[in-house]
């Protein structure tokens, strides 16, 4: 693509907020907005929403109220912006109707543009910042990052040890550290997200709505799914052979996790890295922003250009997410991590195949419900799954699932700013379905006998550990301790199950983020919330 492609000229221009003034603005836009590559009909939709905003300003405005216009790059970054003084207009506040409230929200985001209102030094401000273009489609480039990272490292395993002791020398120090700035900008994104979701969704009425149904159908799907893969896998472990043996001070255990979601200080939470603490005070911190209203006005303004920085960087980031994989990936084929696995094979590649199936299942099950095309919504499903499987990391994976809900699946931001982060830590799927099936190898391994009470232990125990599972550094070994202990597997067997953990947490974190997707496909079109057209298109 032209170079000239990826940058806007620079533009300044002053013109009067009415009629005629709103139709030249619309006019500028649209010529920005094609010189920056933007599909030709989702120009003709981002021109209606500005024209609908513009009327709202301009019904609100002094009759010689002047517009601004600019466009422009920043720091290789397209922006395109309209100013207009006076007293606050929110255009989402302003709407007077449902159809106005569209064009003022979820209209931009369908054109995968989002748009971003200010208000400052008594100027009212949105700014919107198209994409630019990329010579290969990120789907693309996951497969050839995961091709290379395979073809190198069965180059450098087949050349003397030596070759591969030096090559891991140098990849597992870089992999620490790009994932090291994954996690930076995870927490403080997990944060802002919750919490500007919260606030976003407009009153309490609407949160308790919305925070009912998404929590109480994500825990029911985590035991659903697990049970329903113990009933379907337990008899391939030859259930009745073995000694039974439980552990009788897991519950003990899996409350104090629970209550450990209470973080001890603000700081610590972040430094750690601890979702769920990140969470808890998100939540917290939303709920006291939704209920003072305006008189937080100040400190809402604050954290809505905090969220549009960090998103910023992840933005910049996630273009290079590829070069992540590939370094991930060859981390983990240099390293000897997969030499100790032969007592649970069977447990992990049968977790592994579970893993695999269950995405593909909830995504079937959603475009029947929701009568969309099986294999449109698959592609769309396919870039965070694949981020995911691939780096075993759900911050990796959390911009894409983001921007995928809410500009490709057509599921209200309302929802997305507020389900996606608090289901990547809680709605953990692939991490009940792999504890569990896990737990099933080591038991035949070490003659455990699996009765129906014993399955039932381990369908609970598991899907409460992948809820409450401290996602930090050593937050699996806890898992597994308990785990090993309540099934009466000796402890012994806990060298077994991170070994195994390591290869399957790959798996287990694609199937959560996947599932997630089509979770929240249905749960959005249960509330009203769903935009069928954006779903189905390509």
């Amino acid at each position: 693509m032209d170079k000239k492609k990826w940058t806007l000229e620079k533009q300044l221009k002053e013109i009067p907020l009415n009629e005629a003034g709103i139709d030249a603005l619309s006019q500028l836009l649209a010529g920005a907005l094609e010189q920056a590559a933007v599909n030709r009909k989702d120009i003709i939709r981002l021109r209606l929403a500005a024209e609908e905003i513009l009327g709202l300003w301009k019904s609100e405005a002094g009759a010689d109220t002047v517009c601004v216009f600019r466009c422009g790059s920043r720091l290789g970054r397209m922006y395109i912006e309209v100013a207009v003084p006076g007293k606050r207009m929110d255009p989402q506040e302003a709407a007077t109707d449902a159809a106005g409230e569209m064009l003022c929200s979820n209209l931009l985001a369908q054109a995968g543009l989002s748009p971003i209102y200010s208000y400052q030094d008594g100027i009212n401000r949105l700014s919107l910042y198209p994409t630019r273009p990329q010579r290969f489609s990120p789907l693309l480039q996951l497969l050839l990052s995961i091709l290379g990272a395979g073809a190198a490292g069965m180059l450098l395993l087949a050349l003397p040890a030596g070759a591969a002791q030096i090559a891991a020398g140098v990849v597992n120090p870089l992999f620490n550290a790009l994932l090291g700035v994954l996690q930076t900008l995870a927490s403080p994104m997990i944060f802002l997200s919750v919490c500007w979701g919260i606030v976003n969704i407009g009153d309490m009425r609407m949160l308790g709505r919305i925070g009912k149904t998404v929590l109480l159908r994500f825990l029911g799907a985590v035991f659903l799914i697990t049970a329903v893969t113990a009933v379907c896998l337990v008899w391939a472990f030859r259930p009745q052979s073995g000694t039974a043996s439980m552990g009788d001070n897991a519950a003990a255990q899996i409350y104090s996790m629970i209550l450990g979601i209470i973080p001890g200080n603000i700081v610590t939470p972040f430094l750690e890295g601890n979702s769920l603490q990140i969470i808890f005070m998100a939540v917290c911190t939303g709920l006291v922003l939704l209920v003072l209203g305006e008189k937080a006005s100040a400190l809402r303004a604050l954290l809505d250009q905090v969220n549009t920085a960090i998103q910023f960087m992840m933005e910049k980031v996630s273009r290079h997410i590829s070069v992540f994989i590939f370094v991930s990936l060859l981390s983990l084929m240099l390293s000897d991590a997969m030499s100790n696995l032969g007592g649970v094979l069977k447990g992990l590649l049968l977790g592994m195949a579970a893993c695999v199936v269950w995405p593909a299942l909830y995504a079937l099950w959603a475009c029947m419900r929701l009568k969309a095309p099986v294999s449109t919504v698959l592609r769309k499903l396919l870039p965070a799954y694949l981020i995911a499987l691939s780096t075993a990391s759900s911050s990796a994976a959390l911009s894409t699932n983001l921007e995928t809900c809410e500009r490709r699946l057509g599921i209200s931001e309302r929802i997305v700013h507020f389900a996606v982060p608090l289901g990547q830590v809680i709605f953990k799927t692939g991490g009940a379905v792999g504890f569990f099936v896990l737990a099933m190898g080591l038991a035949e391994f070490y003659g455990v006998a699996m009765p129906l009470p014993w399955v039932v232990t381990g369908v609970l125990t598991a899907g409460l550990l992948a809820i409450a599972a401290p996602p930090v550094p050593g937050g699996s070994l806890t898992c597994y301790t308990v785990l090993l202990a309540q099934l009466g597997i000796p402890a012994e067997a806990i060298g077994l199950a991170v070994a195994g953990n390591v290869i399957l947490d790959f798996f287990m974190t694609s199937c959560g983020i996947s599932c997630l997707q089509s979770e929240l496909m249905l749960t959005s079109d249960r509330l009203g919330m769903l935009d069928h057209e954006a779903l189905g298109k390509e």
